[in-house]
């Protein structure tokens, strides 16, 4: 019975996003509802690399920034719609990807991470040096916006369309990492998380295995940026810069590494904790912090580990 607990759980979570317009009607619950769905997007990106590869990326705020920049220059200045600027912004970014993961991802430990976050600071400066391009610190302003889009006849003008687009979004994501979780490719990822040595001792490539996720997780993570920009109209050097990924790793952590719930839950409270205390803004970074000290200590797992106590979440 416990075991099929948690396609009860699933259904109630979706059943509840479902009805969230019209729990919370006003415009700006349901803009704050679309922002914890992107941040969602962005943390099941990072679930992938470090939930189930074990790989602690700290390249992700860039990645998120690289889809924003590279979708919005290229719909802004070559005239291309939504969705060919998206192919070819995933390409462009697994190519980035590549590039960055082949030779970090032979590391382990801290120096993998130190790569990532240097890949974060070196992106935000080429960012805010290329002003013809992208802005420059102001950023780019102007970019068309999702409720400029007709998807099959149908017109994305009003918050709530825009709510329901993203939310198939999400939905679209979370299938796809519950199904490479649960993929030979997947428990590939989590055997290797656990013991590398012991998976290179049996045949397996580890570092494609890992290459292969890191491409994935960025990819994903540069469609989290091309909704963000493409909702808000405008994306800023701060939104690419190494903040992001911090706080996609507390939201993470907050809500359970290597979870789908968890993915959706962290972001979820952190962000109503934040627009709680959004009078206290220039604290937020101690108080993520302080979320993440605790977490740890008394929550190792996260919100997750707590209801997987009662319930098995996937």
């Amino acid at each position: 019975m416990r075991n099929h607990a948690h396609l009860f759980l699933a259904c109630i979570v979706m059943l509840f996003l479902l009805l969230v317009p019209f729990l919370f009607p006003s415009e700006f619950s349901t803009h704050l509802s679309i922002l914890i769905l992107i941040w969602a997007i962005l943390c099941l990106s990072l679930n992938i690399i470090f939930g189930y590869a074990g790989q602690l990326s700290i390249a992700h705020g860039a990645l998120f920034g690289a889809g924003a920049y590279i979708h919005s220059v290229l719909v802004m200045n070559t005239g291309m719609n939504f969705w060919m600027a998206l192919l070819l912004t995933s390409c462009l970014v697994a190519f980035l990807s590549i590039l960055v993961g082949m030779p970090s991802l032979r590391l382990r430990g801290p120096f993998f991470v130190i790569i990532t976050l240097g890949f974060s600071v070196i992106f935000v400066s080429v960012i805010k040096n290329l002003g013809e391009i992208t802005g420059g610190v102001v950023g780019l302003m102007g970019i068309p916006l999702l409720s400029e889009l007709n998807i099959m006849g149908m017109s994305l003008e009003s918050k709530t369309s825009v709510y329901y687009f993203v939310l198939a979004c999400m939905i679209l994501i979370a299938l796809i990492t519950y199904r490479i979780k649960h993929s030979s490719f997947g428990k590939g990822l989590i055997a290797l998380s656990e013991d590398e040595d012991l998976c290179k001792s049996v045949g397996m490539n580890t570092m494609l295995f890992k290459t292969k996720a890191f491409v994935l997780s960025s990819v994903i993570a540069s469609f989290a940026g091309i909704l963000y920009a493409s909702y808000l109209g405008v994306i800023t050097p701060n939104d690419a810069s190494y903040h992001q990924s911090f706080d996609a790793l507390v939201y993470l952590t907050v809500g359970g590494v290597g979870t789908l719930f968890g993915s959706i839950i962290g972001p979820a409270l952190m962000l109503l904790i934040s627009e709680a205390l959004q009078g206290y803004g220039e604290f937020r970074p101690f108080i993520n912090g302080i979320a993440l000290i605790l977490l740890i200590i008394f929550l190792p797992k996260g919100i997750a580990g707590v209801v997987s106590r009662f319930i098995k979440v996937i």
